[in-house]
């Protein structure tokens, strides 16, 4: 249920930043002069790759996160069998 808020959550404000994104241009366009709209036209691309550069490291950071940590209780299982195996007759040798 948390996930499913959270991406509504997103996805509307998502539709929201984006109608205003582009409408933008559109009201402004009897106002400005054409380098003038070519300046907000590359401002909004240049914003636009900004935005979904920071999502995309942000995943690949989660990713990575998750991986070590794998690898982390791995080793750690991995460990914690070998010392297992040390014990005879309920004396721990590996301490």
């Amino acid at each position: 249920m948390k996930k499913f808020l959270n991406n509504t959550i997103i996805s509307i404000a998502g539709i929201i930043v984006g109608y205003f994104a582009i409408s933008l241009p559109f009201h402004l366009f009897d106002q400005l002069t054409g380098m003038q709209m070519r300046m907000i036209f590359v401002a909004e691309i240049i914003i636009y790759f900004a935005i979904f550069s920071a999502f995309f490291l942000i995943k690949e950071h989660k990713e990575n996160c998750r991986k070590k940590e794998q690898e982390y209780q791995k080793r750690r299982n991995e460990r914690k069998q070998a010392l297992d195996g040390i014990r005879i007759s309920s004396f721990d040798f590996a301490a």
